[in-house]
């Protein structure tokens, strides 16, 4: 027997499920192209960038420097690409769940 409520409950679970996976909250780093060399960056305590020998100096939103990081070597690049499209073939997986569970006039009950 089915309770009441519960399939709000799937529903809430799914969209916070999509949510995540998607990235939403804190920017995550990304590999930025420096000089034909990547380095992680973009996240909040490194917001601001510059390149100082074979090391990037970061900064945050406030201007203050937050530390160097060094250059992805090509297995973290590699790595880094393969999870961005595992994350992005579960989005769509968990997407198509979503609307396949939902009724024909869509999930909002248009």
């Amino acid at each position: 027997m089915r309770k009441s409520g519960s399939g709000s409950l799937v529903v809430g679970s799914l969209v916070l499920l999509i949510m995540g996976l998607s990235g939403c909250g804190v920017p995550q780093p990304t590999p930025q192209d420096v000089g034909g060399r990547y380095y992680m960056a973009g996240d909040p305590q490194c917001v601001t960038f510059k390149k100082v020998g074979n090391k990037i100096l970061c900064r945050d939103a406030q201007g203050h420097i937050t530390g160097k990081r060094r250059a992805m070597t090509t297995q973290e690049l590699l790595m880094y690409t393969h999870q961005q499209q595992m994350s992005q073939m579960q989005s769509i997986e968990a997407e198509m769940m979503f609307s396949r569970s939902a009724p024909w006039w869509g999930p909002w009950g248009w």
